[in-house]
């Protein structure tokens, strides 16, 4: 299974198991940082739901919060986490 299904199956699982936050499935939307609709737990929330569907499908453990949460950057977008994870998976 290609990452960006992945992605899209975690984004689905996400917005199916709360709803007081949405994540919309275009590479503009702004996860975590200046702009984000998401606040901490809910980052966290869909970065574990992502975590656990990406280690089912590859058997990989590829700790995204250090990944994501180490980043210097002020923005981290769908399209980041995306090329993120290319890299990694």
């Amino acid at each position: 299974m290609d990452i960006k299904k992945i992605i899209n199956i975690s984004i689905d699982e996400f917005n199916n198991s709360q709803n007081q936050f949405e994540i919309y499935k275009k590479n503009d939307f702004i996860l975590l940082g200046e702009g984000s609709a998401l606040d901490s737990l809910a980052i966290v929330n869909f970065l574990t739901k992502l975590d656990k569907n990406i280690f089912k499908e590859s058997k990989k453990d590829l700790d995204l919060m250090n990944k994501i949460f180490s980043r210097q950057e002020n923005k981290f977008s769908l399209l980041d986490l995306e090329e993120l994870l290319k890299n990694n998976f």
